[in-house]
């Protein structure tokens, strides 16, 4: 399981637990009215003290319900907020790639896929910016002959690897695709455009984000 696929199911989990609270407040809310006819006709038969009790325990109920709905709140709060972080958007979005700051990026080993194994089916990148601005919106054009119809991942070079960010862009009927990235931090960011089911790449190309 990835993590943005935990995270999900987090989500889910606390907004179960939210749903279940409200729905035993809204119960206790309901059965209100009637405990109070039951409590003025208990008055007439049972002394004051044990209807002081009862008071007490309902009160009680309420106060544990009422903490337990703040906490799940501010749970769900703090994983919406931590969800909405790591998503990474290429094709329709924001990518979230952490960032490398000023420090330079090291090359890929001499192993690393580079390109497709014949000309004719490599993925050809072009018109694509060299610099941009944090939290700027960066589109990535190119084509993939022989890849029509097509899922692509746009991968980036970090801490000795490659990673691919979370959605994918597809190809249409020509081969042509468009994908777009942004970064948060400055720094130089090496990336390339695979192809998961053949392991075809892209020639590695570098963007550099301004502070």
């Amino acid at each position: 399981m990835t993590g943005y696929q935990s995270s999900d199911l987090l989500i889910g989990i606390a907004v179960a637990l939210l749903l279940i609270w409200l729905l035993l407040i809204a119960a206790l809310a309901i059965r209100r009215p009637k405990m109070l006819q039951l409590e003025a006709a208990y008055r007439r038969f049972s002394p004051s003290g044990a209807l002081s009790s009862r008071n007490r325990r309902l009160r009680l109920t309420l106060l544990v319900l009422a903490v337990l709905l703040i906490l799940n709140v501010g749970w769900l709060g703090l994983l919406l907020s931590r969800a909405s972080g790591e998503r990474a958007v290429e094709s329709t979005g924001t990518s979230s790639a952490r960032p490398r700051g000023g420090s330079s990026i090291s090359d890929p080993p001499a192993s690393a896929p580079r390109s497709g194994s014949a000309e004719g089916e490599a993925i050809q990148v072009e018109e694509v910016v060299s610099s941009a601005r944090p939290f700027e919106t960066v589109r990535i054009r190119g084509t993939y002959r022989g890849g029509a119809e097509t899922f692509l991942r746009v991968e980036r070079w970090e801490d000795g690897k490659w990673l691919a960010f979370p959605v994918p862009t597809k190809t249409d009927q020509s081969g042509r695709f468009t994908a777009y990235v942004e970064f948060g931090q400055p720094g130089r960011y090496r990336l390339r455009v695979l192809d998961p089911g053949s392991g075809v790449t892209s020639k590695p190309f570098v963007l550099v984000i301004k502070g």
